[in-house]
């Protein structure tokens, strides 16, 4: 799996064409974002150290392409990868019979509470995105509200956070396809990397309910 993803972000790359700074960044996003959701899947800590470049030259790109939804999402992005170490770290150290994390569930209210929170954030972002010139301001304000409740469930082990990536995956796609009609920067690199994430997404989520340790503590 990891193999496929990494070489559909390599073929991207070349026939996209963009050999510039801003086509070099976004390979070099493609295969840290990569090593870093094959490492998620598996419950890995060691995700978090690939996740921080990702974000960062992620951040880099998102400010070329003006996606200020994007921008505000990456940023989040960053600063929870150094949360989810700590949090990572004591919950993996808790369980003495592995070193993958184990996955948690939560109840319907705190479901229907994430979506609302996941809506008034919407909202907010749409607004400041249309003050600032945005780019694709209603899909790419949906952005930061699923990154701030995928990465937030992410955090602490909660498996509905795969409802959250595959959905703004699929966002991700429509997405980085106009933008990449538009010939914008490291797009075609980007557009295959979103391919690359959705596919893993389904992977990931049919790990975390079905294929990895988890426990049926609900909040």
């Amino acid at each position: 799996m990891m193999s496929l993803m990494l070489l559909a972000n390599i073929i991207g790359f070349v026939l996209g064409k963009d050999y510039s700074f801003n086509g070099w960044i976004g390979l070099i996003t493609g295969l840290a974002v990569v090593l870093n959701l094959i490492l998620v899947d598996q419950g890995r800590l060691t995700n978090y150290s690939w996740g921080i470049l990702g974000c960062a030259v992620w951040l880099v790109i998102a400010i070329n392409n003006r996606l200020i939804g994007d921008i505000a999402a990456q940023s989040f992005y960053l600063i929870m990868q150094f949360v989810g170490i700590a949090v990572w770290h004591r919950k993996i150290s808790e369980q003495a019979d592995t070193h993958e994390l184990a996955s948690r569930s939560f109840s319907k209210l705190a479901g229907f509470c994430w979506l609302v929170t996941t809506v008034i954030i919407y909202m907010v972002v749409l607004y400041f995105s249309k003050r600032l010139n945005g780019t694709q301001v209603y899909l790419d304000a949906t952005l930061l509200p699923l990154g701030i409740v995928g990465m937030v469930l992410m955090v602490y082990g909660y498996r509905s956070q795969w409802y959250a990536w595959i959905t703004l995956d699929v966002i991700n796609v429509i997405i980085w396809f106009n933008q990449l009609k538009g010939f914008s920067p490291a797009s075609a690199s980007m557009f295959a990397l979103q391919l690359v994430m959705l596919a893993n997404g389904l992977y990931g989520a049919y790990l975390w309910f079905y294929g990895q340790k988890r426990t049926t503590t609900t909040s």
